[in-house]
Order: C-alpha cells, then sequence, then structure tokens
C-alpha cells in the first residue's frame, strides 16, 4: 500500500508543467497589495519582443545570482535581465521563481 502511495506522489510531482520565460524588467508594480512584474519575452511564434505580466507574493522564491531574498531585498530595476518561472498547470501568471543576475 505505500508504495502505492509513493508512487502516485512521485507522479504528481513529475506531471508539474513549469516553463520559463527569459527577457528584460519593464516595470514592477504594486497596487492595492498585489505585487506585478512585467517583462519583455520573445514571443516563440513571431519571434518578436511581447511584454508579458507576473504576479509575485510572500511564496515567490526570488534568487538574485545564488542568494535567496525578498521583493524588497531584490530592488529590481527596469532593463534588468531576468528569467521567470510559472506552473502552467497551476497559474501561468504567477512567477514561482525569479531569477536575476548577481548586482555588481
Amino acid at each position: 500500500m505505500s508504495v502505492i502511495l509513493v508512487v502516485c506522489v512521485l507522479g504528481v510531482a513529475l506531471a508539474a508543467h513549469e516553463i520559463t520565460y527569459k527577457g528584460t524588467v519593464l516595470a514592477t508594480e504594486t497596487v492595492k497589495g498585489k505585487t506585478t512584474i512585467r517583462v519583455s519575452v520573445i514571443n516563440e511564434k513571431t519571434r518578436k519582443p511581447a511584454p508579458m505580466t507576473f504576479s509575485i507574493d510572500k511564496e515567490t522564491k526570488i534568487l538574485r545570482g545564488d542568494t535567496l531574498m525578498t521583493y524588497a531585498e531584490a530592488r529590481i530595476q527596469k532593463d534588468e535581465k531576468v528569467a521567470v518561472t510559472i506552473d502552467h498547470d497551476f497559474d501561468e501568471s504567477y512567477a514561482f521563481v525569479i531569477r536575476l543576475d548577481e548586482k555588481r
């Protein structure tokens, strides 16, 4: 019985459909307590830049280099390179992970 449960749990974990969008930051904004990041990414079909907006909350992992930090500590700036990971099966606009280059 426990073997079947472990296989089912692992199957669910493997079914996650994560997608990472790479681009540059257009803006960050907090309105009515909700924070978003707008990113210019290359559309795979048209091969042209297109803006995408992702929501951020306290559960979003923000990494600058390999250092985990809060949104406030990250001090995300316009035109900064960014990689945003979402779970296509959960919410296509929610950022699970935001990766930024280390500050120089």
